[in-house]
């Protein structure tokens, strides 16, 4: 009864959303749409190719994306039809999403100058205000297109569909197909959320190695990366609506093969980020259901960024726990028969194992989560590590700061000497 009711209350959002769009304005005269909107509504499949390259392009920069089709609707709609667009077509929500977009470029051209430490904080903040934007765009934006292109290819003109119907393609299976799935919301709306879900992953993952990258012209590549993949999404769908929706399409089959490693980025960006924001602390009574860290490298056929949880079987010997996806039943990496050792960092620890043919060297196995600095000690008595030691890049600060030390301290006292 209570998935009945909220289906139900589903449909009745979804319909409540959906009618201030001019689209699916059932009480609308003929004579209120644009003739360029009457002719496209006699190409069939134009309407689809549109909405396939909006979902894609919103995907990639979903603030930007939004904002951008908000103005671009506002002013291409007659002002008396204005009070029934949706909700991301009034001003004051593109002019707010345009304000934040200026903030993000204000923040990239000016931190430039800045040192990594105050602008890698403002990254991280733009990376979650990404994900808030998707999830904003997958509840209320995709689903209007989707219902959108369903009822626009519905009210096509008899003249057309009868064209159509005497060129034989109405009889053709896969044409049957997709006209079924289009115009069934069931499958149509979650089509175009995976569809949006896989493209704005991979999207994410560029944010992601931006807050991750301690070069600012690595920082610059990447965003225009983003820009220029929104800039062929548009560019070609204003050449032809069907190249839009083929390099759509394309995008999406990629999206569809990286989605486990932009997944995994993701997750990994996510939790280093608001580890390191809120500076969050683990104390010792945490370690007793294990230590939260990532695969630094591919483990037994285990991707790397891999969520693991170092913990100790009913043995005593550590292991190396994790779900596939995060839901699917738990698995376990035994560790490698290897000394190992706990490695102090500058943003976070890590654990490293010493191999006895080369005991010098030391290979990265886990990468810890921020919250667990200052406990490097406790962490390497619970599960028996051989060593605690500094990191590469902590070792190389300390030495910075060592050579400082001393060349203040011998111009110092030259400058004494000489007062002498």
């Amino acid at each position: 009864m209570n998935l009945l009711f909220l289906r139900r209350l589903f449909i009745l959002a979804l319909i409540a959303l959906v009618s201030t769009s001019p689209l699916l304005a059932a009480d609308s005269p003929p004579s209120s749409v644009p003739d360029k909107l009457r002719e496209s509504m006699l190409l069939p499949g134009v309407s689809l190719s549109q909405g396939v390259s909006e979902i894609t392009g919103v995907a990639i920069s979903p603030l930007l994306g939004v904002s951008v089709m908000g103005v671009w609707t506002y002013y291409k709609t007659e002002p008396h039809l204005r009070h029934r667009l949706p909700w991301y077509c009034y001003p004051g929500v593109w002019g707010t999403g345009l304000a934040l977009i200026l903030v993000c470029f204000l923040k990239d051209f000016l931190g430039t100058a800045a040192p990594p430490l105050v602008k890698k904080p403002l990254d991280f903040l733009e990376l979650f205000e990404n994900k808030l934007s998707a999830l904003v765009a997958s509840v209320g934006f995709v689903p209007l297109v989707a219902l959108a292109m369903a009822h626009f290819n519905k009210v096509q003109p008899p003249q057309a569909m009868k064209e159509l119907a005497d060129s034989g393609l109405a009889v053709v299976p896969l044409a049957s197909v997709i006209d079924f799935g289009v115009h069934t919301p069931w499958i149509s709306i979650p089509v175009a959320i995976v569809a949006f879900g896989v493209v704005w992953l991979s999207s994410h993952a560029i944010n992601v190695l931006i807050a991750l990258s301690p070069f600012g012209i690595v920082d610059a590549g990447l965003k225009l990366l983003k820009l220029g993949l929104m800039a062929l999404v548009a560019g070609s769908t204003l050449i032809h609506p069907y190249a839009g929706a083929a390099v759509s399409l394309l995008l999406i089959l990629i999206g569809l093969l990286f989605a486990g490693w932009s997944f995994r980025l993701t997750l990994f960006g996510t939790l280093m980020g608001s580890d390191f924001l809120l500076n969050k602390r683990a104390t010792a009574t945490d370690l007793e259901t294990g230590v939260k860290g990532f695969l630094a490298r591919r483990t037994e056929g285990v991707p790397v960024r891999t969520l693991v949880r170092l913990k100790q079987d009913a043995a005593g010997r550590p292991v190396l726990s994790y779900h596939p996806w995060l839901v699917l039943p738990e698995r376990r990496i035994a560790v490698a028969d290897a000394e190992m050792v706990i490695c102090k960092g500058l943003l976070h620890p890590a654990l490293a194992q010493r191999h006895a043919p080369a005991p010098a060297s030391i290979r990265s196995t886990l990468i810890l989560l921020p919250r667990y600095r200052r406990l490097e000690d406790t962490i390497a008595q619970h599960f028996g590590c051989q060593e605690v030691m500094d990191g590469a890049l902590l070792r190389g600060f300390k030495s910075i700061r060592l050579w400082l030390v001393e060349m203040l301290s011998s111009g110092r006292k030259l400058v004494e000497m000489h007062q002498g």
